[in-house]
Order: structure tokens, then C-alpha cells, then sequence
């Protein structure tokens, strides 16, 4: 049985009653891992949980009949229904180009 880290929905009851729904292994890439993670504001996780396709977008699936993640899909913090995932977070940080997360404030240019 595989149970999605951020809402809770378990492989046994959904292939019943909602069969579409998949369980995304977390990337084992150190950089896509860790976007993936601060979407919800989890730290850290095992190599077994998983994110289930609720909180993935149609367009992260790659056309064709079995459904694939794109390699750069980041999952969102709300779930296809439109409602915030359950412990999700909003993020006030700013990823710059070389990777560094700034807190928004020291983004901020200082007025006079």
C-alpha cells in the first residue's frame, strides 16, 4: 500500500474508489528532491513515500496512453480540486539563479 506524504490518500482506498490516482516516487536527484519537498514544507523523507497525482497538473504527464511525470515536474501545493493541500506552505522566498534561497525581505530594494 503506498500513502501520499502530503494528503494522506491511501493506494487501497483510492484504486476502488478513484482508480486514476498514482503514487510519485520522491526524485532520488538531490536538486529536484528538494523542490519537491519545499512545495510542501517537508524537510526531509524516505525513498519509499510517495506524492500522489493530486497534486500534480495534466501537463507535468507526458502525452500517451501510460502516464509518465515530465523529469522537471514540480508538484503543486494545491490539489486538483483547487483546496491547499493538506500541511502545504506558502513560500516568501526567491530562488536566485545559482540556487540560493533569499528570504523575500532581503530581495526587497530600501527605500528612502
Amino acid at each position: 500500500m503506498h500513502k501520499c506524504i502530503v494528503c494522506g490518500n491511501k493506494s487501497n482506498t483510492t484504486k476502488v474508489n478513484r482508480p486514476g490516482v498514482m503514487y510519485h516516487g520522491i526524485p532520488k536527484n538531490a536538486y529536484m528532491r528538494r523542490k519537491w519537498l519545499k512545495v510542501f514544507g517537508i524537510d526531509r523523507c524516505h525513498d519509499w513515500q510517495r506524492i500522489c497525482s493530486d497534486h500534480f497538473l495534466e501537463e507535468n504527464y507526458k502525452p500517451g496512453k501510460k502516464r509518465f511525470l515530465f523529469s522537471n515536474a514540480i508538484p503543486q501545493p494545491y490539489d486538483q480540486n483547487g483546496f491547499p493541500s493538506n500541511d502545504a506552505t506558502q513560500s516568501n522566498d526567491i530562488e536566485i539563479e545559482n540556487n540560493v534561497i533569499l528570504p523575500i525581505e532581503q530581495n526587497m530594494p530600501v527605500s528612502k
